[in-house]
């Protein structure tokens, strides 16, 4: 089967110590080599309040990956997150074409925002 590019976004428990917040990470990515994928990009963009409180966390530590995988790897890793209680939430998306333009148009609008102008003599 061919491989598609995927985007997880995993909110872990962000009352647990920096230490067993980098396990989880590490699991996660061992996880996701195991079922044939291939790890592109990874943001963290760290620890932030929850909107809503959920089970009983206020906090949550966010980490997105952006990987290649078989589609039949999708299933067993929502398994994996669903099994693990320090992960709160998660999704899976699959980034196609039309997403991956839009993002592209977004990076280059926010990048020619943030360019000074320069005078006309």
């Amino acid at each position: 089967m061919k491989n598609r590019l995927y985007e997880t976004t995993v909110v872990i428990d962000g009352n647990l110590d920096d230490e067993s917040i980098q396990a989880v990470i590490e699991k996660v990515k061992s996880l996701i080599t195991t079922l044939g994928g291939e790890i592109k990009n990874v943001l963290e963009p760290g620890r932030r309040k929850l909107a809503y409180k959920i089970g009983k966390s206020t906090l949550g530590y966010y980490i997105h990956i952006e990987f290649t995988a078989p589609p039949t790897a999708i299933a067993e890793l929502e398994r994996q997150y669903r099994l693990n209680e320090q992960i709160i939430r998660y999704l899976t998306i699959v980034l196609n074409k039309r997403l991956l333009e839009i993002r592209e148009r977004v990076a280059k609008y926010s990048t020619a925002q943030a360019q000074p102008e320069t005078e006309k003599a």
